[in-house]
Formats: C-alpha cells, sequence, structure tokens
C-alpha cells in the first residue's frame, strides 16, 4: 500500500465515521422541501444551488405511484453528504456541475432536465445519482412506500423470492 491509498482509505472511514451525524440532521430536517429559504440552512450548497438540486434528485427519482426524491428531502440528504462526508475536490465538481445546470433548469419540462442531467459532468453525475438513491432508500419514504418495510423485522432472511410486481424489502 502507498501513502496515496492510505490517505484514501483514512478519508473514506472519516466519512463513514461522519455518517451517521449526516443521518441524524437529516431525520430532524422536518417537512422542508427546499433550500436555505425554506428553513433548511444549506450546509453546503447556496439558495440557487439548492433549488437546482431540489430539482436534480427530484429528475432522477420523479413521483411515480411513489413519491418522488423531493418529497423525500433527498436534496437535503445530499447537501449534507456532500459537506460532511466528500472531499473539497468532489464537493467543487458537483457545485460545478449544480452551477453549470443554471437557474433555467428548475423550470424546465422533465424530459429537458433528464438531458441536462446526462451532459453534466460524468463523476458529479455519478455521485448525485449514487446519493439520490442512497438518501432515498434510506429516508422514511423510500423505506416504507417504495420498498416493503417491516417494522419489527423478527429474524433474519438472507435471500427471499419476490413475487412478480412485489417491492423488494427494506428490513428484511
Amino acid at each position: 500500500m502507498n501513502r496515496r491509498q492510505a490517505l484514501a482509505g483514512l478519508s473514506a472511514i472519516a466519512g463513514h465515521a461522519l455518517f451517521p451525524e449526516v443521518l441524524a440532521a437529516f431525520t430532524q430536517t422536518g417537512g422542508v422541501t427546499t433550500g436555505i429559504g425554506s428553513g433548511w440552512p444549506g450546509q453546503l450548497v447556496n439558495e440557487p444551488q439548492s433549488r437546482i438540486l431540489a430539482e436534480a434528485v427530484d429528475t432522477i427519482l420523479p413521483q411515480t405511484s411513489t413519491p418522488g426524491a423531493k418529497a423525500a428531502r433527498v436534496h437535503v440528504f445530499v447537501d449534507l453528504v456532500l459537506a460532511k462526508c466528500v472531499a473539497a475536490a468532489d464537493q467543487k465538481k458537483v457545485l460545478t456541475a449544480l452551477d453549470a445546470l443554471g437557474s433555467s433548469f428548475v423550470s424546465a419540462p422533465p424530459a429537458e432536465r433528464q438531458k441536462a442531467l446526462e451532459a453534466m459532468d460524468k463523476d458529479a453525475f455519478a455521485m448525485l445519482k449514487e446519493l439520490t438513491v442512497l438518501g432515498y432508500f434510506s429516508s422514511e419514504i423510500g423505506a416504507t412506500q417504495a420498498l416493503a418495510y417491516d417494522k419489527v423485522p423478527g429474524g433474519y432472511w438472507g435471500c427471499l423470492d419476490l413475487k412478480p410486481g412485489q417491492k423488494g424489502w427494506a428490513t428484511r
């Protein structure tokens, strides 16, 4: 192992050590649906970036038969993870990508938003997509409405067959 690999490993451990703080802060945000102007003090993103971020996560996971990522406040989760668990260089990539989307992204139709996201910096888009999915399925909405949820699972079942159309399990 070289020094660079060791530092990368230590950074990952530090990020994971902060993750419980991120989840705790995320659960305390209440019904906030957009950024700074609605009561959520953005940790890394500013007001315009917050609005863009809210629409970006909702474009990645839109409302279908279940609420979308914006309803689950995933943009707040992404902001927290970026601020507390992501290296400065990667933070800058995502913020630059959000700025590049511009304020017109917020009012653009979904198809145009999708194209704009796909044209983003590949690394920034991959990180945004990964954090969106993680935040959504870690949220109450994602775990209870998009996935099947058993409040008291009672035991561990390592492999369960799913019937066609059945939701995946959040806790089994």
